[in-house]
């Protein structure tokens, strides 16, 4: 967070140092959705709710997604990667500021475009509010800039060069200001002309956002796919957007998500599936089309939640939204008290006051029998988590927790293998490899999170001549085979890694 504090004569500025990413958390979410205002199409790192209204904007009645990110920050999530979507046709809100009758004071240009900083109709009906004083606080010319946009605090600049009006204006969160036609010629000794005090009112208008499409939300998913730091995904808006091609997105997110190997997909039934029956049947018809690798990164929660909307009237003040920002927060959050081999289960749901539905026994079984992880409230308990499994259709592969550890541990051995791949091919490589990778196996199991009373029981790495014939040598191809069994259930799931001639680095489940 920066501030500014200022005496006479002396400036002092606490700007918070740039955060660094690290691809080894298994806690950080990547959020793909509509907000307020906000960089469209640009993943955004935010680390809290202050800097989400910050970047963001607060909550907006047409869509989820802020709702969703309120309640992941509520729920313990400390980081997340926001890409805002707007559609094609989207437009920022701008206006014209012409100076008119005050010239020689230093304006570079006559007339200025005030623009947004972002497209949206958050700014429709932004006032801009430009005064100029002959003779200010430092009895000079000056300006005072004030930028009120619905629904935000007002921002005020003061002391303002005529001159330095556009890089002022870059400071604020809302606007930015473009000089328009020729600049003013410069004269050495200008003689101010015009009013000694004028106020410019200027009102913004002309932005849009509309409804993002297909093409869209596709760019938006390969732009998260390449931020290294994500380890959970959701996209609160994708139903409501895009209708029947949402199964086109989710084909994407999960394919990436299988292809990295380090992330899971939280996925959320549309609202028009809300009840038991139909919503097993929804997600039966995912399996349908979707091949068993991705099921494996896919986890559906059910059924939605109610929220507290400070937007709501007072004979409504719940919001309906999926659960999936609550969830990931709530992962988030004992990902790092307990670590990713626990299930984000068994636990409860803040900023969630109730289910969109009630569910008898019977509801709950028919939802937990359909492969989706069951949301239930009880009766002063709250809101809980009540399952943990993917979709995944071998039973010993489905729990997310086993494939959030898996997650962590591709992470790390990334971390450990990726500075070694353009060393000489060889014993003293491959055993670089298995003491490396072993160090990461071996805190694992520790943490309790592989079986047995022994590291031997929980797991095995095996590089050597045995699975790295000479034939491969000379290929320059590297094969380590990597065995860890779960605290539960007892099975091993083999994981291979493979450094390839060129210095490619691959990390697969088998």
């Amino acid at each position: 967070m920066a501030g500014t504090a200022a005496l006479p004569g002396l400036t002092v500025e606490l700007v918070r140092p740039p955060a660094e990413q690290s691809p080894l958390r298994s806690d950080v979410a990547g959020v793909i959705g509509r907000t307020r205002r906000g960089p469209v199409a640009e993943p955004t790192r935010v680390g809290g709710q202050r800097e989400l209204l910050a970047q963001f904007g607060g909550l907006d009645v047409r869509f989820v997604t802020g709702y969703a990110l309120r309640g992941y920050f509520a729920n313990g999530g400390e980081i997340v990667h926001m890409v805002r979507l707007n559609g094609a046709d989207g437009a920022a809100a701008t206006a014209t500021w012409t100076v008119g009758d005050v010239t020689g004071v230093g304006f570079t240009h006559d007339a200025y475009t005030i623009a947004a900083t972002s497209p949206g109709e958050w700014a429709n009906d932004t006032k801009v509010t430009v005064t100029y004083h002959a003779s200010g606080l430092a009895r000079r010319d000056e300006l005072e800039l004030r930028v009120d946009v619905p629904g935000e605090d007002p921002e005020l600049f003061s002391g303002v060069a005529p001159a330095d009006v556009v890089p002022a204006a870059s400071a604020s969160r809302f606007v930015r200001l473009i000089p328009e036609g020729p600049p003013v010629p410069a004269l050495p000794a200008a003689v101010p002309t015009g009013p000694s005090f004028k106020v410019w009112d200027t009102v913004l208008g002309g932005g849009a956002d509309p409804v993002p499409g297909r093409d869209e939300y596709l760019q938006a998913a390969a732009l998260l796919g390449e931020v290294a730091e994500v380890a959970l995904v959701a996209a609160p808006d994708l139903h409501a957007d895009l209708g029947q091609d949402a199964g086109r997105v989710l084909g994407v997110l999960l394919g990436d998500a299988v292809a990295r190997q380090d992330r899971l997909v939280l996925v959320d039934v549309p609202a028009a599936y809300a009840g038991p029956v139909p919503a097993a049947a929804w997600v039966e018809g995912l399996r349908g089309s979707l091949g068993t690798e991705q099921l494996r990164a896919a986890a559906v929660y059910h059924p939605w939640i109610r929220v507290p909307d400070p937007l709501g009237r007072a004979d409504a003040p719940l919001r309906d939204v999926p659960p999936s920002g609550h969830v990931a927060g709530l992962a988030s959050r004992l990902d790092r008290q307990r670590g990713p081999q626990q299930t984000p289960a068994n636990a409860l749901l803040s900023d969630a006051v109730d289910l969109t539905m009630p569910l008898d026994l019977g509801q709950q079984a028919l939802i937990y029998a359909g492969g989706l992880n069951l949301l239930r409230c009880r009766s002063g308990h709250g809101l809980e988590v009540w399952g943990g499994r993917t979709l995944d259709p071998d039973p010993a592969r489905r729990f997310v927790a086993h494939r959030r550890l898996l997650h962590r541990l591709v992470r790390a051995i990334r971390r450990v293998a990726e500075p070694l791949v353009f060393e000489p091919n060889g014993p003293v490589l491959r055993f670089a490899l298995v003491r490396s990778i072993s160090s990461v196996l071996l805190e694992a199991w520790r943490a309790g999170g592989l079986k047995g009373s022994s590291p031997e029981q929980g797991f095995q790495v095996r590089c050597d001549e045995g699975n790295n014939p000479p034939e491969a040598a000379d290929l320059g191809q590297v094969l380590c085979e990597v065995f860890v069994a779960p605290a539960a259930p007892m099975e091993f799931i083999r994981i291979l890694l493979t450094i390839a001639p060129e210095g490619a680095l691959e990390v697969v489940e088998a």
